[in-house]
């Protein structure tokens, strides 16, 4: 038997309640993992408070939030030759199925799985994946970056913001942000350019125009965004329930929209890990709950102006 967090309906954090249930199998061609620690996304809020989600994963039994994870190997399938029993390995796991991270235990793709860096530990493993897979794909394969290309970024201090900072250097962009005065430091010291508290002045009133927009808010910042986008620039607007018509909106002004959907792939989760391996970019995780506060977890990403990422550990 294991522990795990089960989402028993949508509304507020008392639907999370941690029971005994089976260890699931792995089966030939997968492994098994010991979970260490895995990560609060928004789109976990989202799923529990009710969106599109919901309702498959509360008929999916057990029904267990998370996709990120960090954890060592416990057992691998008789058809898996990549991972040995003991790795350390982190991954974001069946997207965009359901992952069911939030466990002592959890079955894993191989395919979606890296060994962990030495130089990051097992907590900065699992606020990495789906946040810094989300920038890798939005800046690489849709804004396109490169050397001078100025990207402007809002919510630039959050899980994915904070990588999409530091994603953009590495691209050799000039990076503009948009947070508040108090994340002012943290995110010119992930390589920044310009910051722009949006709560004094409108962004669009104190900025210059850009190539790309990466907006992590969505909304009324599709329309102001596009007053400071270049003819022909792109931007690409992640929150699904809030980037609705960004597609047209741009294509109204003379520039490109994309309504971001994140398809995993192999080759970018390699490319993630080797930049951790080289410290080009580095997760922050600025608070870490344990496995029984999971609903403080949840209430404290809810309640907004985390810098980084917000992570379990299971102490298992």
């Amino acid at each position: 038997m294991m522990k795990a967090v089960i989402l028993n309906n949508t509304g507020d954090t008392s639907q999370l309640s941690i029971e005994e249930i089976k260890i699931p199998v792995c089966g030939a061609d997968g492994v098994l993992i010991k979970v260490k620690a895995f990560s609060i996304n928004p789109i976990d809020i989202k799923i529990r408070k009710g969106n599109r989600f919901s309702k498959k994963l509360l008929s999916d039994k057990p029904s267990i939030l998370g996709w990120d994870l960090s954890g060592t190997i416990e057992k691998v399938g008789e058809n898996v030759t990549t991972f040995n029993k003991g790795a350390k390995v982190f991954g974001m796991i069946n997207f965009p199925n359901f992952g069911k991270t939030y466990a002592e235990y959890a079955v894993c793709n191989p395919a979606d799985l890296m060994k962990i860096p030495e130089n990051i530990d097992f907590l900065q493993a699992a606020a990495t994946p789906l946040a810094a897979l989300t920038a890798f794909q939005a800046l690489k394969d849709y804004g396109k970056l490169k050397a001078g290309t100025k990207v402007l970024i809002h919510g630039a201090g959050g899980g994915v913001g904070h990588f999409g900072v530091q994603i953009s250097k590495y691209f050799g962009a000039e990076v503009i942000v948009t947070s508040s005065e108090s994340k002012r430091n943290f995110v010119l010291e992930l390589g920044a350019d310009k910051h722009i508290d949006y709560q004094k002045v409108p962004f669009e009133k104190q900025m210059e125009k850009v190539d790309v927009v990466f907006d992590l808010i969505g909304g009324s910042y599709i329309d102001r965004s596009l007053e400071v986008l270049k003819p022909g620039g792109i931007i690409i607007s992640i929150p699904t329930a809030t980037n609705s018509g960004v597609e047209e909106k741009a294509l109204a002004k003379g520039c490109i929209g994309i309504a971001f959907k994140l398809k995993p792939k192999p080759e970018d989760w390699k490319e993630i890990t080797s930049l951790l391996e080289q410290g080009t970019i580095k997760p922050f995780v600025s608070e870490v709950f344990d496995f029984d506060n999971i609903r403080e977890a949840h209430q404290t990403l809810e309640k907004g102006g985390i810098k980084g990422k917000v992570v379990v550990k299971t102490n298992f």
